[in-house]
């Protein structure tokens, strides 16, 4: 029996992926993917997963949730069904130590450890330094700060949207954008389906909306360009901008890149450093999953 791989998760607000590390990262072929609406609760995809790991006893398991987590307890922010105990998942799954970390801050852990293969630069210049912001746009919003494998939480997704992101949405929907009471409320899919609705047009899916690439999405790469120039000012990410999450992904290809780079780099302060930061797309959806491996090594005692 193997005892000496650990756990790792990421679970977002559709999605829960599992894999086992061990001293040298993820090992490889041992990622799976449940929809969180195809499981009876999280304790129950570890359940299954791990009966396909034959002869595999964790020793330690990291968890990666998309919401905040204080004092080894946690909740989707988007699935308020799903909530989280360390102690009691411990218990529950007869894992020695379980850990409970925001998804965000996994990925700030896994910047080191990501394959070149799977980061993708889509704009700015070279890195200025070592600070770098990580951005995930998915079922929500959120953002992690890194600098010299420190990693500093945020819940930004529920602060208030910048007024220069609010004056470009009240441009093309007039007092309506007064309903975007939140970064995450337009930076998410279900922001972008409203939008799409704001802008007089049908209701269509996320997914179809990022698919047809017309001026519903042109607003959104907008809007988040301006943001990418509210957060560089908020946090100094000289070292990069990091996207990552499945709503990034889909909008940041081809034009969509290229117009929220556009849009970013227009700001000349700091004699033009700030509009240099160098943006990029994280394009593996298992990523958090580096992070939890590194957590867990970096706090093996």
């Amino acid at each position: 029996m193997s005892i000496g791989a650990t756990l790792v998760a990421d679970v977002g607000g559709t999605n829960t992926r599992l894999a086992l590390a061990d001293a040298n990262g993820l090992i490889t072929g041992s990622t799976q993917r449940y929809a969180n609406t195809a499981v009876q609760g999280f304790s129950a995809a570890v359940g299954t997963y791990l009966a396909t790991q034959s002869n595999t006893k964790p020793t330690a398991m990291c968890v990666a949730i998309a919401g905040p987590v204080t004092n080894g307890h946690g909740q989707l922010t988007n699935r308020q069904d799903w909530q989280f105990d360390a102690c009691a998942l411990s218990q529950t799954l007869t894992i020695p130590r379980v850990t409970l970390i925001n998804d965000l801050a996994a990925l700030g852990y896994a910047l080191p450890d990501l394959p070149p293969r799977v980061i993708h630069q889509i704009g700015g210049a070279t890195a200025q330094n070592t600070q770098a912001l990580v951005v995930g746009v998915a079922t929500g919003f959120n953002v992690s700060l890194c600098q010299n494998g420190q990693v500093y939480e945020a819940e930004l997704g529920h602060a208030s949207l910048p007024s220069s992101v609010m004056e470009v949405l009240r441009a093309k929907i007039g007092v309506h954008a007064n309903g975007y009471t939140s970064v995450e409320a337009l930076f998410s899919g279900k922001g972008l389906e409203q939008l799409h609705q704001l802008l007089g047009h049908a209701p269509l899916s996320a997914v179809d909306i990022t698919s047809q690439k017309g001026a519903t999405l042109s607003l959104f790469t907008q809007a988040l360009g301006v943001m990418c120039r509210e957060l560089t000012y908020q946090y100094m990410p000289l070292g990069g901008l990091y996207f990552n999450g499945s709503l990034a992904r889909a909008v940041l290809q081809g034009q969509g890149a290229q117009d929220i780079a556009m849009h970013a780099a227009q700001d000349t302060a700091f004699a033009g450093r700030f509009g240099q930061v160098p943006l990029y797309l994280i394009t593996e959806d298992t990523a958090a999953l580096y992070g939890c491996a590194r957590y867990l090594r970096l706090n093996a005692g």
